[in-house]
């Protein structure tokens, strides 16, 4: 229960009181708690399709329906054992989707709570809770306030204060404590770069996926590119598409992704095709890393907040720190070769003239233009090496 208001600004009370509530949440066991369902989820999705190949009694790999199952079936009007009926590929593609989007949602709520915590370090009043949800909602400018907060601190020691135990702090920065403080400070620069500035359409994709969804995700494209062309007759040979030369571009779920260009120099760009190859275990571990980022600087803040209170209520927590990730691992130890996807401009600039984002491939640290010439060619054949067709 909270009393009617006081005036136009959060009184004392008010703002202790919130972040009593808010600092004692445990977002890092939320964040955790969704990746290992969605891991849980996919291998069992696997088992099941295993052994449905080897049994058609669809009922004998049906689970114990449990009290939730038995209300939500009898809400209904089903059998108390109903489950809606999937297919190892829609599992497989809600799966891809849930885990893109679960690395984005990490990865804007630790920056932006990175960015109140900065934005208001000054601030003895400060309500973390009340920052963070009055906040400004544009991601350009949240990134704008860290780049501007950062840049004003004349302390190296700015960001380890964010991340680091204070008791651990009063010792000086060891040498565990600076591995720890560059791992966390590397997986803030990723997050950013998730959500800013990419040559593909990245935060975008995550929009339409939480609006809508207005996006195509599958298992069924398979791309690759290969310096030997077709042949004559319409022929390639399998060795020429599983040889040392060929690169794979899409080898795992593909999320597609229609939406409108950022601007290029001022002018709006038209209609973009985007293809983001989704490889679920590696886009759960980025997230688990940013998570983790995320629970050391949500842990620093509720400590902070909570230090020396006499009226610390008994069912209150502050949630544990989650470790320090000494070594890494960085974001450069995880699938960082790998392709993240496809880019088609599909419509010309609204303002006219011609595109200015050309179709590519997308690297994290490069993007490739494809330059389309000739006629294209359909219906290849694939034969062995000593022309038998396959």
């Amino acid at each position: 229960m909270y009393p009617p208001p006081a005036g136009r600004e959060l009184t004392t009370e008010q703002r202790r009181e919130l972040d009593d509530t808010f600092l004692s949440s445990d977002p890092f066991g939320y964040f955790t708690a969704r990746i290992g369902m969605l891991l849980q989820w996919e291998e069992i999705n696997s088992i099941n399709n295993a052994s449905d190949t080897e049994s058609s009694d669809a009922g004998a790999h049906k689970p114990h329906a449990g009290k939730s199952r038995a209300q939500f079936s009898s809400f209904l009007g089903q059998p108390v054992d109903f489950l809606p009926r999937v297919t190892e590929r829609t599992v497989t593609t809600q799966i891809a989707t849930d885990a893109y989007s679960l690395r984005h949602h990490a990865a804007e709520s630790l920056t932006r709570l990175t960015a109140a915590l900065l934005t208001h370090s000054e601030d003895a009043e400060l309500c973390v809770w009340e920052a963070l949800s009055m906040g400004p909602n544009q991601l350009d400018l949240i990134v704008g306030q860290i780049g501007e907060a950062f840049s004003a601190k004349e302390s190296p020691m700015t960001f380890g204060r964010l991340v680091l135990i204070e008791h651990d702090l009063q010792k000086g920065m060891t040498e565990v404590l600076a591995s720890a403080c560059n791992v966390f400070a590397d997986w803030l620069q990723f997050a950013v770069d998730l959500l800013m500035g990419h040559e593909l359409q990245l935060n975008a994709a995550h929009n339409k996926v939480k609006h809508g969804p207005a996006v195509r995700a599958r298992d069924d494209l398979k791309i690759s590119f290969s310096t030997s062309p077709p042949n004559t007759d319409g022929s390639i040979s399998l060795s020429a598409l599983t040889g040392p030369d060929v690169v794979n571009i899409f080898d795992r779920p593909v999320m597609e992704v229609l939406a409108q260009g950022p601007k290029v120099q001022g002018h709006k760009q038209g209609l973009e095709l985007t293809q983001l190859r989704v490889d679920i275990p590696a886009i759960l571990a980025e997230a688990y890393m940013i998570a983790w980022t995320h629970g050391a600087i949500f842990h620093v803040a509720a400590a902070q907040h909570f230090t020396g209170r006499c009226d610390f209520p008994e069912h209150l927590n502050v949630p544990a720190h989650p470790g320090y990730p000494t070594g890494g691992p960085h974001p450069e130890h995880i699938a960082a070769k790998a392709p993240i996807g496809m880019r088609f401009p599909l419509t010309t600039p609204p303002g006219g003239g011609a595109a200015l984002r050309p179709a590519g491939i997308a690297f994290r640290d490069m993007f490739i233009p494809l330059s389309f010439t000739g006629t294209a060619m359909g219906n290849i054949r694939v034969v062995e090496d000593e022309e038998t067709e396959v």
